[in-house]
């Protein structure tokens, strides 16, 4: 878009295109709950700003070096995203101590479905008997035996297409 030479006109412009992009500011904070600032200056260098929750806020929880403010709403959105971070932190914790439990579990059950394999004098583990399985491992077994199939499949469908390329002229 060529820029306007008139006053009025890049007024006019620049309004309209600053509530659409406070709009959209404004229309993600409320769909993710995310901090938004947009600062935007006029033709004639005056700022105008958004901010959700507030561009003060904003500036105090993610740019504290350059925002010197000792104000309680500063502190208390600081302290907000702090105890944020920290709840992320404890999360994310969590949720690695499950992962190590499950592949403990696994490892478990994986090594009972080969001593299964082993005793029958299968050659592979899919060969192994169910009945020989307990209940910790029939879950992994059947989980094992899906993703095969789905292996299989996959194989399958290539070569498939694969010999329909072949056949085509």
């Amino acid at each position: 878009m060529p820029k306007s030479t008139s006053t009025a006109q890049s007024q006019t412009s620049f309004s309209e295109r600053t509530n659409t992009l406070f709009s959209m500011a404004k229309d993600l904070s409320q769909e993710f709950g995310a901090h938004v600032t947009v600062v935007a200056f006029s033709p004639t260098s005056e700022p105008k700003a958004y901010g959700a929750p507030t561009a003060d806020s904003f500036l105090c929880t993610y740019l504290p070096e350059i925002h010197s403010s000792s104000s309680p709403a500063c502190s208390k959105t600081a302290g907000e995203a702090a105890a944020m971070v920290d709840r992320m932190k404890q999360k994310v914790e969590e949720t690695a101590f499950l992962v190590e439990v499950e592949r403990a579990r696994q490892a478990v059950a994986w090594s009972k479905i080969l001593a299964a394999q082993m005793s029958a004098g299968k050659q592979n583990w899919w060969e192994v008997d169910v009945e020989a399985l307990g209940a910790d491992e029939l879950p992994v077994f059947v989980r094992a035996l899906e993703v095969l199939r789905t292996d299989v499949q996959r194989h399958l469908d290539a070569m498939e297409s694969s010999r329909k390329e072949k056949m085509q002229p």
